[in-house]
């Protein structure tokens, strides 16, 4: 499904029928575009790649959070550290063309992106819905935990059943869940959870996963909705105020796009994903690569580094590591 907004203005000399030609010619420009970019892979090469923060004062935020977290003189109970990976590559990243490539990690999830024209492109293949509203029906979903991918049915099973019966990603999933069952009976007569606690597979990670259904009071609440669920502690944290205060204190980037929400608003039927597992890309500046960790009571520095090494890898994977010995010796 295509939705598109059509504006026209006879008294600037661009008639209804003009602006219809132009759409048209438009659509079949983008058809033509992504038959042919799922069969490309971005033909470029990472000259470098820095993080913001990096490991140490990694190390030293997550570790100051859980002070706050353990001591108990704080109400924080989780809090979400996001980093900024600059990566600049040898020419530029076509972000359509990124994004092609991300579907074959898509799979239950959302692509997105949004690009003014002359502007930044924020490109994105999250797995996180907000909200889905069709009529009075609403359906959420809290994601939260995450493991590695196993390189067998077995492994990937014993993978799975540690992430199922993990104290830590217990918690930091039940934040979650809870929060958004909370926020959902506000506005709706009733919410079924099903399942309470599962598992989303996805090509690279798992999460522990579960479904909120409910029925709205009235289809006027879908702009409360959005402004209540968001943000999530699944991209903030538990209680939001003092997550937020954590964050602006001790981040050392602007977020921007990154973890917003992103989809669309259409009278009988609205749909909302979260803006996770992103990147900016910039015409001559490479790609700001975006991924956060959920810090709670039992989280390890090293760990949640490293389960920001596998979000992003999925945009990394599509970009080569070295340049070729022709291409250095002619820099």
């Amino acid at each position: 499904m295509l939705a598109t907004t059509v504006a026209w203005d006879t008294s600037l000399s661009w008639t209804w029928a003009m602006a219809i030609d132009a759409l048209q010619a438009t659509m079949c420009q983008v058809s033509a575009i992504v038959v042919k970019l799922r069969k490309e892979v971005p033909k470029t090469y990472i000259l470098s790649n820095n993080h913001i923060p990096s490991k140490t004062y990694w190390d030293l935020a997550v570790n100051r959070a859980l002070q706050l977290i353990d001591t108990g003189n704080s109400a924080l109970i989780k809090v979400v550290l996001a980093r900024s990976s600059r990566v600049v590559t040898t020419t530029d990243i076509d972000p359509i063309a990124w994004l092609a490539c991300l579907q074959v990690e898509g799979e239950n999830a959302y692509q997105f992106c949004l690009q003014p024209p002359n502007a930044r492109a924020f490109i994105g293949n999250t797995p996180e819905q907000l909200f889905h509203r069709k009529c009075l029906s609403i359906n959420s979903e809290a994601l939260a935990g995450t493991r590695g991918r196993g390189r067998s049915t077995t492994l990937d099973l014993q993978v799975e059943l540690d992430l199922l019966s993990s104290p830590k990603d217990h918690l930091e999933f039940t934040i979650v869940r809870e929060s958004i069952r909370k926020k959902l009976e506000a506005v709706c007569n009733g919410v079924v959870v099903e399942p309470k606690k599962a598992i989303r597979k996805l090509p690279r990670v798992q999460h522990l996963y579960a479904q909120l259904a409910g029925r709205l009071r009235s289809e006027d609440d879908e702009f409360d909705i959005l402004a209540s669920l968001h943000p999530s502690p699944a991209v903030c944290g538990f209680p939001t105020e003092e997550a937020r205060l954590f964050i602006a204190e001790t981040e050392v980037f602007d977020r921007g796009m990154y973890a917003g929400p992103v989809g669309w608003f259409g009278g009988g039927e609205s749909e909302f994903a979260v803006g996770i597992r992103s990147a900016l890309v910039e015409k001559g500046l490479g790609a700001l690569i975006y991924a956060g960790t959920g810090i709670v009571e039992g989280s390890n520095p090293s760990l949640e580094w490293d389960e920001l090494e596998l979000k992003t890898s999925q945009f990394t994977k599509l970009l080569k590591l070295e340049v070729p010995l022709h291409q250095k010796l002619i820099t």
